[in-house]
């Protein structure tokens, strides 16, 4: 009953965000929906339905996850084949969505003229670019002037070696939507155990959000913050110099990540969600892990620093190059009710109902940290539109409550039939399997229907 009244008021709140985002559109096309309450790439009308045999494909990779999920190959499989068929199959399904619009629905989030790739000809070299770059913010784009100079210089670092162009750029994005499930899964298996990891891996690869992945820098910051949060993870299990390793790497992982995007600053309440957590029963390696993780970040920090960019300046700059832009337009009154509707777009239909049911309270210790983060973001005000992108940091953990609709069963198919008929999954293997086919299929459907700007 309580997950229907909150199914029925979030159908609520959804449609008067889309019928006072519409008229918003028209009235104040500066606040730069298109498709309210989401953002398009027509900022009038983004809604564009459009048919590809792409999405047939789409449709299909989904078939066969759900069909996996009936035959019990998610919990008989091996762990790291769990793992890397989640890797595999993110990086498939988010370019398969992306191809709707051919070539194009890869390379536009990328060669947009707000984007990174469009304003390597106009920076200096790396040393200068980071030593001048909040005298000479103005120059750059919007997506430059609202995050730090660290992937810029990843890109003009790639440049150096010869990987310069477009598509250097769509394969971080995609290599980051691959690296998110390593990450996610690895700190699930290490907080909750195996079970969870299992049933978690198939909701990870069909989430709605995925359409938002390749086609957005965003997807590099999640794949790396949620590495960096594994390897603190792994690290509170580990004693002596393995937990100083871990906590080493994880710490320079999350830390270059702040200086990707500033809101990864929030993702740390993941990572440290997991150290405390620990501390009652693996005091000496979340400890270890932790220092490790200090030394790690403060190598990142003093390196910025001493090329002449420091962290607090850039979030103070970018605080009032955000109140200079679209963000005067949007009123708190529409988007503090919008942006969660959006949040609920992207973490999908198994998310919401998942999240009534799960009773794991080790994985909701992923689940809350995450929550909390996205909700520390949207009241900061911060965040008032486009955070189908924005909050791609927080939702792979949040779509970890999915896993209160997936019941695992690992044996083999039984055979239920009393006269030699053909063997059944049991009920639960079915529900499993159809929670995979919603949560798909609300992605492709979505991706059909939005022409969204990243």
């Amino acid at each position: 009953m309580a997950t229907a009244v909150f199914l029925v008021a979030l159908g609520v709140a959804g449609r008067d965000s889309v019928l006072r985002g519409r008229a918003m559109q028209h009235t104040a096309p500066e606040i730069f929906l298109g498709a309210a309450p989401l953002v398009g790439r027509n900022f009038r009308d983004g809604w564009d339905w459009r048919f590809s045999p792409v999405q047939l494909l789409a449709a299909g990779l989904v078939g066969v996850i759900a069909w996996s999920w009936w035959s019990r190959w998610w919990g008989r499989a091996r762990v790291g084949l769990v793992v890397a068929a989640a890797a595999i199959g993110s990086g498939l399904f988010a370019v398969l969505l992306a191809m709707t619009d051919g070539r194009d629905g890869l390379l536009y989030g990328a060669a947009d003229r707000s984007e990174y790739w469009a304003n390597l000809a106009k920076t200096p070299a790396a040393g200068t670019f980071v030593r001048e770059f909040l005298r000479r913010i103005g120059r750059y784009s919007v997506h430059v002037r609202g995050h730090p100079p660290g992937f810029t210089v990843l890109l003009k670092a790639l440049a150096a070696i010869g990987l310069d162009g477009v598509w250097p750029v769509v394969g971080l994005s995609i290599v980051g939507t691959m690296l998110l499930p390593i990450g996610v899964l690895t700190t699930v298996r290490v907080v909750t155990g195996t079970d969870a990891m299992r049933r978690a891996a198939p909701l990870l690869i069909v989430a709605p959000y995925a359409i938002w992945m390749v086609t957005s820098a965003d997807a590099w910051y999640t794949g790396l913050g949620a590495c960096g949060t594994a390897l603190i993870a792994l690290g509170t299990r580990r004693s002596g110099w393995r937990a100083i390793a871990s906590g080493l790497g994880g710490g320079l992982l999350l830390v270059a990540d702040m200086y990707g995007t500033y809101l990864v600053a929030l993702l740390l309440v993941v990572p440290a969600a997991c150290l405390v957590a620990s501390l009652r029963h693996h005091c000496v390696g979340a400890l270890l892990t932790a220092a490790g993780a200090v030394v790690g970040g403060v190598v990142v920090v003093v390196l910025f620093t001493r090329a002449g960019f420091w962290w607090f300046d850039g979030v103070a700059q970018t605080r009032r190059e955000y109140w200079a832009g679209s963000a005067r337009f949007r009123t708190w009154s529409y988007f503090g009710v919008a942006n969660l509707v959006v949040a609920s777009i992207a973490i999908g239909p198994a998310t919401l109902v998942g999240l009534w049911r799960q009773r794991d309270r080790r994985l909701w210790l992923l689940i809350g940290a995450g929550l909390a983060a996205l909700t520390i973001s949207h009241l900061s005000q911060y965040t008032k539109g486009e955070v189908e992108r924005i909050w791609l940091l927080f939702y792979p953990w949040i779509v970890l409550g999915g896993v209160g609709v997936m019941s695992l069963s690992s044996g083999p198919v039984t055979d239920r039939g009393d006269n030699g008929e053909d063997p059944r999954p049991d009920r639960a293997d079915r529900w499993g399997a159809a929670w995979i086919v919603v949560q798909g299929g609300a992605a492709i459907v979505l991706q059909a229907a939005l022409l969204t700007k990243w």
